[in-house]
């Protein structure tokens, strides 16, 4: 991995150094007579934070997600400590494949910006976006996602996701309303959205489709749905997937229990007839009791970021099951202790 820091941080002077970045790689292979690198890129992915790390763990995570999504990494690291009002610094990623000499090699771009220049990042970002591919933003900056966000920080938000091809949230620290209201404004505008509390139900979400696809019961048996949740109050978890299951207008009711991890713990389907029950059995297993009365026991450990994010980017378009499950989350909402 080559770095090289470069002030200020402008486009032209970023872009310069990746040319010479991508150069001095192909020098130092060609002198220890190896192939030579081969550049991948599918899309730029822009991550925005400001957590007390100065954008390390974000950093990381980037690296490990070109593997399966190759990309012109950009991580945006806002920091009171950021010695300079805006730098960058330019690296490659580079790996090699399994039983392969030529190496792979991604770019990315750590940019670090005072407080104060955050709204000032976005005519930075228009000029480094790989031309023609997707742009994706995950957004990490907890402070501009607040419903409570300064002006300026709003600011340096809006800069961003006009950018963005679609737009990464992790929705599991914030208020569901919050959230909703967030999301709201972003589609009204016709933004494509990705939710990680969303992706997270998968493990959910997955064994109950393929039960309805090998059983003889539907959804729309089923005239009430209870979901149990260990936070305080219902998470975005919990609505999206009482959204999600709720298509046909059961009753839906949410209460709270102890459990072995926050979020939900436990869903219960009711018929005049049958019962469909899902429930952790652990931190990290959980049993589905379908309605013929057969029991499949699942591993259910807490997935990592960087497998949330592999899930979304495998998908660049919108997401009709999200989409249908969000619509009805707003009808819920007002309806949760």
């Amino acid at each position: 991995m080559s770095s090289a820091v470069i002030f200020p941080a402008q486009p032209e002077n970023i872009l310069k150094g990746l040319g010479k970045l991508w150069t001095s790689l192909g020098q130092e292979e060609k002198q220890q007579g190896k192939p030579t690198v081969l550049r991948a890129c599918a899309m730029t992915l822009i991550v925005a934070t400001d957590e007390p790390d100065s954008g390390f763990a974000a950093s990381q995570t980037i690296s490990e997600l070109m593997h399966a999504h190759p990309a012109r990494g950009i991580v945006l690291a806002v920091s009171p400590d950021a010695e300079k009002s805006l730098e960058a610094r330019v690296l490659a990623q580079c790996w090699k494949p399994f039983g392969k000499a030529q190496q792979i090699c991604c770019e990315q771009i750590e940019i670090t910006a005072r407080p104060q220049s955050w709204p000032n990042v976005g005519p930075t970002l228009v000029g480094l976006t790989v031309a023609d591919l997707p742009v994706i933003f995950w957004c990490r900056h907890k402070g501009a996602l607040r419903q409570a966000a300064t002006k300026e920080e709003h600011a340096g938000l809006e800069a961003i996701t006009s950018l963005a091809t679609k737009i990464v949230i992790d929705a599991h620290d914030m208020p569901a309303s919050d959230t909703v209201t967030l999301i709201e404004r972003w589609q009204a505008r016709g933004r494509v959205i990705a939710d990680l509390e969303w992706t997270r139900l998968t493990p959910w979400r997955e064994p109950l489709a393929h039960l309805f696809d090998v059983c003889e019961c539907k959804l729309s048996d089923f005239h009430s749905i209870d979901i149990e949740y260990t936070d305080e109050r219902p998470s975005m978890a919990a609505l999206y997937l009482a959204g999600w299951l709720s298509l046909y207008r059961p009753k839906v009711s949410f209460r709270r229990v102890g459990g072995y991890l926050p979020g939900v713990h436990r869903v219960t389907l009711h018929s005049d007839s049958k019962t469909i029950d899902f429930a952790r059995t652990g931190p990290d297993s959980a049993v589905l009791h379908s309605a013929s009365g057969r029991e499949c026991t699942y591993n259910f450990g807490e997935p990592a970021v960087t497998a949330l994010m592999t899930e979304e980017l495998a998908l660049m378009g919108v997401d009709p099951a999200f989409n249908a499950a969000f619509a009805r989350v707003r009808e819920l909402l007002p309806d949760t202790p």
